[in-house]
């Protein structure tokens, strides 16, 4: 009786920790899909219109900054200076913009270093419309466009 007792609970034990594995390994798929999902939006090429709620022009930077995103990096222009670093998403609608490096040169760029600390501080995205708007815990924060 206790040989079959003890059988019982080793068959148990054996068919519950492969469903647990299972519906793991299911769950991990899923999830790396939507990842993939999320990143194939983020990777293109994104010229600035908006930052704070206010329209960009060439008069508050040398020329339009954009961002160029892949699966795991960025890299671009503050309008002055080239920047790059590496692209984190952390599931839908979540993006940082971490180890931002940026060249020093100087230039006539009023607001660059408000675009530079906007991106530092970033964790949110959604994208309606070809348009990329991009948010930390204050809000939105800039919009980008197709470029």
């Amino acid at each position: 009786m206790k040989k079959i007792l003890m059988l019982c609970i080793a068959v148990s034990l054996a068919c519950s920790c492969k469903s647990s594995k299972d519906a793991n390994s299911t769950a991990n798929s899923t999830t790396s899909t939507n990842a993939q999902t999320v990143e194939k939006k983020l990777q293109q090429n994104w010229v600035l219109e908006n930052l704070n709620g206010k329209v960009v022009t060439e008069k508050d930077f040398s020329s339009l900054p954009r961002i160029v995103m892949t699966s795991s990096t960025f890299s671009g222009s503050t309008g002055c200076n080239a920047i790059k670093g590496n692209l984190v998403s952390k599931g839908a609608g979540l993006v940082q913009f971490q180890n931002l490096t940026s060249e020093t040169k100087k230039c006539d760029a009023k607001k660059e270093n408000e675009f530079l600390q906007l991106l530092r501080t970033n964790s949110g995205y959604s994208i309606e419309n070809n348009k990329l708007f991009l948010s930390n815990q204050f809000g939105l924060t800039m919009s980008f466009k197709k470029g």
